[in-house]
């Protein structure tokens, strides 16, 4: 019961911190992967449990698009943390990639790197976060986006 709930506390205290403490990047980014969590909820409403022996298209849509939104969060955000966030969604697309290129591929392994991710995600937003807030009252506001 602890492995189900622990998760989704410190996913839902770590977007609480970045929406309430953090400037435009960090709330775009606590958007996205909430919104990741409640489109795979629907996902799993929708069409049932994963089987882990096939790409589940659902979470290969979802994770695509997280994917996107979130590379075009961090080309454009003034910090430096997005860029592993985005990193950590390259790992997520490239399982669904590996498992439908050899359907043969671990379970352990597919599961590890479409999900493992996500915990990397909320603990880099929770850290950069935190990083915007010390910035910002060590040097004052500052543009959230580089200039175009």
């Amino acid at each position: 019961m602890l492995s189900l709930w622990l998760p989704r506390f410190v996913m839902l205290v770590t977007i609480l911190f970045a929406a309430r403490k953090g400037g435009e990047p960090e709330r775009l980014v606590a958007s996205i992967l909430l919104a990741t969590f409640g489109l795979d909820v629907v996902n799993h409403a929708l069409f049932g449990d994963p089987a882990w022996f096939a790409v589940n298209p659902g979470h290969l849509v979802i994770d695509g698009w997280a994917f996107i939104t979130l590379l075009w969060v961090a080309l454009r955000a003034n910090r430096g943390w997005p860029l592993w966030v985005t990193a950590s969604q390259v790992i997520v697309v490239l399982g669904h990639i590996a498992k439908l290129w050899d359907v043969d591929i671990v379970l352990r392994a597919y599961w590890a790197m479409t999900q493992v991710p996500f915990t990397f995600q909320l603990v880099v937003l929770l850290i950069g976060t935190y990083a915007h807030q010390q910035r910002a009252l060590r040097i004052g506001q500052y543009h959230s986006w580089r200039p175009a």
